[in-house]
């Protein structure tokens, strides 16, 4: 399983402690100093990737790493010249990747679109910079519940003389946030609590990934959406059934979702662009080894989540992994400014926008195109 999630006071205590002193802008030719927020989970598998394998990526570009702590202390090289120093850091998933961001603890977070949308929403310095990742979110249930597929799930909740217990991580998860889209379409109520009236689905909050599975082997939930690979870990300790991909629910408009992506807070990232392209760059080649060659990714994807090599077999080839933000990412995003919507969960800044004014406000994505551009030129700068 993953490492514990740092709080938000232990993540700056480490972040001081860890380089002495506070942050200081950096004088001309000198390092600056890039602080990298992830999640701990297969998701984010292109940044372990990167940063195992950036040697050899060197190759390519010039661009790699020299290891000071593994997991957590890195010095980003360009052509051997020291360029940044990288903070790798865990921080928690849903909002909590944003909050980290939103506060200055972390410069650039991996996590999930719609938690960086809405801090977005709410006025954060926030932009989603790259896309990263796609799909990989799972509907569960107990293994002895009857069911094998959507339709049987909702005639089951239909049926039921209670209301089905359905846990959740954060409540501006990606997963949960399908799912809601996916019963409001069928017309089945659902809500925070036992005693809201009608409420076919009650929605528990379980706070943590690591919960999700804890929280169903020992009754408190019936079922639960999340992330792989949570799901696929529930299934090889024999707690949990998937039943299907939240990609297949209906009405269908989220097949191949954006789910994680690259955000950064737009205030601290100053003077920190060229540091963000390399970092990007080495994220591009890393995507190339994930899609070509499961068999190298997934030990590198077991040392730094702590999941067995079963379990990530199983979860990996579920997801997308693509920094590409092509036709279909846009019409994914488009899909998410829609659904984000419906469910009021704009209130701020994206309320209403149609999807090109809204992608203008929430993304920016030269960092990326400049790392593209690097990439396609080799060891050349652009």
């Amino acid at each position: 399983m993953a490492r514990n999630t740092l709080s938000v006071t232990a993540i700056v205590l480490l972040a001081i402690v860890s380089c002495g002193c506070r942050e200081h802008p950096a004088g001309p030719g000198q390092p600056v100093t890039l602080r990298v927020g992830h999640v701990a989970h297969d998701h984010h598998l292109a940044l372990y990737v990167a940063l195992d394998n950036a040697e050899a990526y060197a190759a390519r570009t010039g661009i790699s790493v020299r290891k000071v702590r593994d997991r957590e202390f890195y010095e980003l090289l360009d052509g051997g010249r020291h360029v940044a120093n990288l903070h790798v850091i865990q921080v928690g998933g849903g909002a909590r990747m944003p909050t980290a961001l939103a506060q200055g603890i972390i410069d650039v977070g991996l996590g999930g679109t719609a938690p960086v949308l809405a801090a977005c929403d709410r006025g954060a310095p926030v932009k989603l910079i790259a896309p990263l990742h796609s799909k990989g979110n799972m509907l569960v249930v107990r293994p002895d519940l009857p069911v094998q597929s959507w339709q049987e799930f909702v005639t089951l909740v239909r049926n039921s003389e209670t209301s089905f217990r359905m846990g959740y991580k954060s409540p501006m998860a990606v997963a949960k946030l399908l799912l809601e889209d996916a019963l409001r379409y069928e017309g089945i109520a659902f809500g925070g609590g036992p005693t809201d009236a009608g409420v076919r689905v009650n929605m528990i909050n379980v706070k943590e990934d690591g919960n999700l599975n804890v929280s169903l082997s020992q009754g408190l939930i019936d079922g639960y959406v999340g992330n792989n690979p949570f799901p696929a870990i529930g299934v090889e300790k024999g707690i949990a059934k998937i039943v299907c991909a939240l990609e297949d629910l209906p009405p269908g408009r989220f097949r191949d979702h954006p789910c994680c992506c690259i955000a950064a807070n737009m205030r601290s990232l100053a003077g920190k662009e060229d540091a963000v392209v390399g970092l990007l760059v080495l994220l591009l080649q890393a995507n190339e080894t994930i899609n070509d060659d499961l068999d190298a990714v997934v030990p590198i994807a077991c040392r730094w989540i702590g999941a067995g090599e079963e379990v990530e077999r199983m979860s990996i080839p579920t997801s997308g992994y693509s920094l590409e933000p092509d036709a279909a990412w846009h019409e994914g995003m488009g899909m998410w400014f829609d659904v984000m919507n419906d469910l009021g969960v704009f209130q701020g800044a994206l309320l209403g926008l149609e999807r090109a004014e809204a992608t203008a406000v929430a993304c920016g994505l030269s960092l990326l195109e400049r790392a593209e551009r690097r990439l396609a030129a080799g060891g050349a700068h652009d």
